[in-house]
């Protein structure tokens, strides 16, 4: 997908930034590089996706990357994955640091060991598979989650589930940055907005982390990606600080609905935008 256009007159930032084919680079894929440009009106609506992104990942410790995702991809693609895995590990931080405690860094063991399963696997399917098809293949999976929990067929908070769930959102969130989705949707199956806050956040920390060493062993991290990040960062404060206010509202019974939402949205528009874009 190429970068969006705009006249000399509009650009406030050009980098020149290296493209590659797949979300963590081949051996064998061909590199290119174009200029890419960021026009006012392109950054407004990032900023303002931005900042709902952050306002609900603080106010629920997951959700990030399912809202900015899709909406990064169609607005600027060179916001992914890099930017948008780094401030999503910045924000889990923060609410990780607020919210998490020890038992539920040991309740997602399952679920972490199996990100790392998924992660591999979407290395292994990024080098023989189109990426495109690997995309709309994990939206048909969030939304299979999705169906599951509207016809109210619940999955135990096992190991098996954990660990199944883990490997989902590894290959999602390597492939398409939708990683949080199978996760969040096993959750709230059983989980109240204060109990769900804490493992979320705890496990997009070191799912983001994980990954962001993936695109750093890649070569995907240089000088133009930080300048990309650096655009992010004020959007991401705004929403920190709303989150202040979202919290109280989402505890009152709109976390399920939320996390329905979301993650069906996300998955939507991620379907649609690889068919048709």
């Amino acid at each position: 997908m190429n970068p969006i256009g705009v006249p000399a007159g509009n650009v406030t930032v050009v980098t020149r930034v290296k493209r590659h084919d797949g979300w963590v680079g081949r051996g064998t894929s061909r590199t290119r590089s174009y200029a890419a440009a960021v026009s006012i009106g392109v950054y407004a609506a990032v900023f303002v996706v931005t900042v709902v992104a952050a306002t609900v990942q603080s106010s629920t410790g997951f959700g990030q990357g399912l809202i900015a995702a899709p909406l990064f991809r169609l607005l600027h693609p060179d916001l992914l994955p890099v930017p948008i895995v780094t401030i999503g590990l910045l924000v889990a931080l923060l609410v990780a640091r607020r919210n998490t405690q020890l038992r539920d860094v040991r309740a997602i063991a399952p679920a972490v060991g199996g990100r790392f399963v998924g992660i591999g696997v979407a290395l292994v399917l990024l080098a023989s598979l189109s990426e495109r098809g690997l995309s709309v293949l994990v939206g048909v999976i969030v939304l299979s989650f999705v169906v599951l929990r509207l016809l109210d067929i619940r999955l135990a908070q096992s190991t098996p589930t954990l660990a199944g769930a883990g490997v989902a959102s590894g290959i999602g969130g390597t492939i398409a940055a939708l990683g949080g989705a199978p996760m969040a949707l096993l959750y709230v199956q059983h989980a109240e907005a204060r109990d769900f806050r804490g493992p979320l956040a705890a496990y997009t920390l070191i799912g983001s982390s994980v990954t962001l060493v993936a695109l750093l062993l890649a070569g995907q991290f240089d000088l133009e990606a930080l300048q990309l990040i650096g655009l992010l960062l004020p959007p991401v404060a705004v929403g920190m600080v709303l989150s202040r206010w979202a919290t109280p509202v989402i505890d009152r019974g709109y976390l399920r609905p939320l996390v329905l939402v979301l993650s069906g949205c996300s998955a939507i528009v991620l379907i649609l935008s690889e068919l048709f874009g």
